[in-house]
């Protein structure tokens, strides 16, 4: 079986695609853009939050702490919850990108983010902002950037790479902080709109300018080349093989499967209870800004400071996200979730006081940095290390992919309790209740962590032992 005209230029692309892959030269390119495609993720994921009491102040006319304000945030949150139900969907957007590439996702992603931001800074009621929100949420986790570096990139130097670029993307949302100061005038709450102007140009310029630099990754090349060039029974052949495996897949790897896996095995129900304990507890990293904004109010803060904060606590973030990487292999699973665990609750201690008393911005900034570098730190070691390490082979993806599904069904539950907080006890009560609500649930989950989960730091990964 000759391939198609069409399958020819796919060929020739690929050929051409597979060319560039051994050049030096390509290689720091592709690094180049996919960093600065990470920096966009990161600010898109940060952005709404660091304009949040500006934002509600605009679209509903109102001021910040007063009982309007507080029905209006409450209210505007609950309905953004909503919006995270298009995860229900994401498992299968990302499926296309084994079957069309990684490339074309990587754009669009990029893309779409663009988009979502500019939708939401052109908007002036709330249905065009909420449809902005809807497509950043959308785009957001698929870390397209990831796969590609992990594919590019040589083995010897792929988790170097990937903590390299996540780092710089960390410490590059201190630019959110830079433009609140240049671009916000709080006695004009429309200007938050220009906090978006940047990173909505980055999105595009980036997004375009990865079609013509970025190839499409050696792992999907090798395979789909493979596969063009094949005779008609070689194809045959092919698609059975991957239809039996899909299907054997369904059978081993279904979601109903892996939650049952979770549920009865010991170790995996309880790293479960520990995922949605703490991602409960990360309900106050989407009020930071107005916890920042109640100090403000109450002259505890200046203005200058609360700037100073934003622009301060995303450089702490990156260089201790970095050190909690380390620590993570070096001491162990549980010992590492301990430290980092204690890193979060001082944090997150440390930065309520400042939104309340007037200490210096720069330690308020350290404490918030400190505190949400532990955190996620603590998360994605539970979602996926400890998890990973916890599954055995054959259902070890699905197995991972829920676990997340349970940290969102606890993300859900913070996002529904903080806006509940916002309309009851009112937003100039943050600091406090936020404090007094999430320092007990990080306790819990280490506890739990602490006594009931093994450690799995030595685990042959080709030979989990599972058991009870």
């Amino acid at each position: 079986m000759s391939p198609t005209h069409k399958e020819q230029r796919e060929i020739k692309r690929l050929e051409k695609a597979q060319a560039f892959h051994n050049s030096k030269n390509y290689f720091i390119i592709l690094i180049i853009v996919l960093t600065i495609v990470y920096i966009v993720d990161e600010l898109t994921s940060n952005i709404r939050g660091t304009v949040d009491s500006f934002t509600i102040c605009d679209l509903f006319n109102t001021t910040f702490g007063t009982p309007e304000y507080d029905k209006a945030s409450g209210t505007l949150g609950l309905v953004t919850t909503g919006c995270y139900l298009i995860y229900l969907i994401s498992p299968f957007y990302k499926s296309l990108a084994d079957k069309y590439g990684r490339k074309p996702f990587l754009v669009i992603n990029t893309l779409g983010m663009g988009v979502g931001m500019l939708l939401s800074i052109i908007s002036h009621n709330i249905a065009l902002y909420l449809v902005g929100v809807v497509i950043m949420t959308f785009f957001i986790p698929n870390d397209l950037q990831v796969i590609y570096l992990m594919e590019c990139a040589p083995k010897q130097h792929r988790a170097k790479l990937c903590s390299i670029t996540k780092g710089i993307a960390l410490v590059s949302v201190s630019l959110l902080g830079l433009f609140v100061k240049l671009f916000v005038d709080r006695n004009n709450p429309g200007t938050w709109r220009n906090v978006y102007i940047i990173p909505i140009i980055l999105a595009f310029v980036i997004g375009i300018a990865a079609i013509f630099l970025v190839r499409e990754t050696p792992v999907f090349t090798k395979k789909r080349l493979e596969y063009l060039k094949s005779d008609e029974a070689g194809r045959k052949a092919k698609d059975a093989a991957e239809l039996a495996e899909a299907d054997g897949e369904k059978q081993k790897a279904s979601v109903m499967n892996a939650f049952r896996f979770i549920f009865r095995n010991k170790q995996t129900r309880y790293i479960g209870i520990v995922a949605i304990l703490l991602a409960i507890a990360t309900g106050y990293t989407g009020k930071f800004q107005n916890m920042i904004e109640v100090g403000v109010a109450r002259g505890a803060i200046t203005a200058a400071g609360s700037e100073t904060i934003l622009m301060f606590y995303p450089l702490i973030n990156g260089l201790f996200t970095l050190i909690g990487g380390f620590l993570t292999d070096a001491l162990g699973r549980k010992k590492s979730a301990l430290i980092l665990g204690i890193w979060a609750a001082l944090g997150l201690g440390v930065f309520a006081w400042g939104c309340s008393a007037d200490i210096n911005p720069y330690i308020t900034g350290f404490a918030y940095g400190f505190s949400i570098a532990g955190l996620w730190s603590i998360s994605d070691m539970i979602y996926f290390v400890i998890t990973s390490e916890s599954t055995p082979t054959e259902i070890r993806a699905s197995v991972v992919g829920s676990m997340q599904l349970l940290g969102m069904v606890g993300t859900g539950l913070n996002m529904v309790y903080n806006n509940v907080v916002t309309l009851i006890a009112g937003s100039m009560n943050l600091p406090f209740v936020l404090t007094v609500s999430y320092l007990p649930l990080m306790a819990i989950a280490l506890l739990i962590m602490m006594l009931k989960v093994r450690e799995t730091k030595d685990v042959d990964l080709d030979n989990v032992v599972v058991s009870g």
